[in-house]
């Protein structure tokens, strides 16, 4: 099966969504700093105690987030997807429950370590951003689980904080706001999700590359100690 046709459709539909859906929410914040037709400030200047279209440019603001989050979960199921039938095509999908046994911090690390320890695949050597690829996981997590109902944000948990202190989906201007709250607010930056669109189609290309070469080195090894 061609695997890597059916990922890059998923991640083209990805970038297809995440610039139409966005680009209506982006014309609403580009009209409210321009102070254009229908955001017209026509307040007394006296009586003005915050900025115009408050309410408006954070409600086209989170809508933004929260179709970039949307995108990043399709980024996390698409990859999942991906490595449950690339184990599906090996012919190693009854080992998928005992991934867990392996001991790493999440189904991602799991995987990462299953491909080094039994079919000899370093993921590092594809070249692909894996520390991107574990902040869209993160933060997709984060999303998903780490929200506020007093607002429309989500939050960085402490592990990923931690973690990455600079995490490409986190909002570094709150930190330097002197008011702020401990946790900061999740963004999804359009170049941030491009990148991680990019790293994850390097990584999965290396990947199904590699699973053409598997059966050759089993082949190699089978030869080897049966001493043909």
């Amino acid at each position: 099966m061609d695997l890597a046709y059916f990922l890059n459709q998923r991640l083209d539909f990805v970038e297809y969504f995440h610039a139409t859906t966005t680009a209506s929410y982006e014309e609403v914040l580009r009209k409210i700093e321009a102070g254009e037709p229908p955001y017209v400030d026509d307040r007394d200047p006296e009586y003005a105690d915050e900025p115009p279209f408050m309410e408006e440019w954070q409600r086209a603001n989170a809508a933004m987030t929260i179709t970039g989050a949307a995108c990043l979960d399709i980024l996390q199921s698409t990859f999942h997807s991906y490595l449950d039938e690339y184990m599906n095509q090996i012919g190693n999908k009854h080992v998928i429950p005992q991934l867990k046994t392996l001991g790493q911090k999440g189904w991602v690390g799991n995987y990462r370590a299953f491909f080094e320890k039994y079919l000899e695949i370093d993921w590092g050597a594809s070249g692909a951003d894996l520390g991107l690829l574990e902040q869209v996981i993160l933060a997709r997590n984060d999303f998903t689980h780490n929200s506020d109902l007093l607002s429309l944000d989500s939050f960085q948990t402490r592990f990923h904080s931690d973690k990455y202190p600079d995490s490409a989906f986190a909002d570094l201007r709150w930190k330097e706001m002197s008011f702020r709250r401990d946790r900061t607010p999740l963004i999804v930056p359009s170049e941030a999700l491009k990148i991680s669109v990019q790293e994850l189609r390097k990584l999965c290309g290396y990947l199904d590359h590699e699973r053409y070469e598997l059966p050759k080195r089993w082949r190699a090894k089978k030869n080897s100690a049966e001493g043909v």
